[in-house]
This record gives C-alpha cells, sequence and structure tokens, in this order.
C-alpha cells in the first residue's frame, strides 16, 4: 500500500472548489457556431463597406440601426453609410458574445452586433470607446 503525502488533505478542499467553477465556467462558454457566425459577419460587412458596396453592406445591419440611417440626410441607407465614413477596420483583435449581444474589437474600429431571427447583424459601427462614457459610435441603431 502507497502512502498518501500529508499535503493531499490540505488540497482536498481547494479541488473541491475549483471543479465546481471551472464546469461553471465551462458551461457558460460561447458555442464556436456562434462565434463562427459573428465573425462571418464583421468579415463580410467590412469587406462590403471597404469596397464601397455600401448597399451590400446595409444587408447586415440590424433593422433599427437601418432605422437610423434613413433618418440621416441622404435618399438611401446606402448614402447614409457611405457618408459616414467608416475607419477600415484593421484586424480582430477580440471577439465578446454574451446572449444575444457581441462586441468585435478592431485595430481601428468596434463593432456591436444583435442576434436576430434570422442571424446576427450589426448595430453600431465605427464605436470608438470614451472613458466612463458609452461608446461613440459613426453608425449606430435605436
Amino acid at each position: 500500500m502507497r502512502a498518501t503525502p500529508a499535503i493531499a488533505p490540505a488540497i482536498a478542499p481547494a479541488i473541491a472548489l475549483l471543479v465546481p467553477t471551472a464546469l461553471a465556467l465551462a458551461g457558460c462558454s460561447v458555442p464556436w457556431e456562434e462565434l463562427r457566425a459573428v465573425s462571418t459577419v464583421t468579415a463580410a460587412f467590412t469587406a462590403r463597406t471597404q469596397a464601397a458596396d455600401t448597399a451590400a453592406a446595409c444587408e447586415l445591419l440590424a433593422p433599427g440601426t437601418r432605422e437610423e440611417l434613413a433618418h440621416d440626410p441622404g435618399p438611401t441607407w446606402a448614402a447614409a453609410l457611405s457618408d459616414a465614413d467608416l475607419p477600415n477596420a484593421g484586424d480582430v483583435r477580440s471577439t465578446d458574445v454574451y446572449g444575444r449581444q457581441a462586441r468585435v474589437e478592431f485595430d481601428r474600429d468596434t463593432y456591436f452586433l444583435t442576434s436576430f431571427a434570422d442571424g446576427w447583424k450589426v448595430n453600431a459601427a465605427g464605436c470608438t470607446p470614451r472613458i466612463r462614457q458609452p461608446y461613440r459610435c459613426l453608425v449606430k441603431g435605436s
């Protein structure tokens, strides 16, 4: 029979606390499919805006964001999106998904997305953080 080291009884309570925490965190993780869906929409939106295909980019906007663009001067959503002059976002630095909401941080931009029945849509773009205030966004929904 092998002797158990004396330290084992001291570690057992710590392990008992860590295992449920680890399991809870694993249960809160975001499914790969959600991250992939958010990444696909943000990549498509970025590509379309950089290619000046704002009509196609508007298809990826949340309904409230399109509605806000409709109130901006200009004949169409696409014209208003073009007038917003979104920056070249750069490379993705991080993607966070919280239930039906997501934030994608790029080198020079931040997008906020919302999940709808027909998929993820860009709710805000051209967003820059401000100290102790909400982000300032060039394109945003209500």
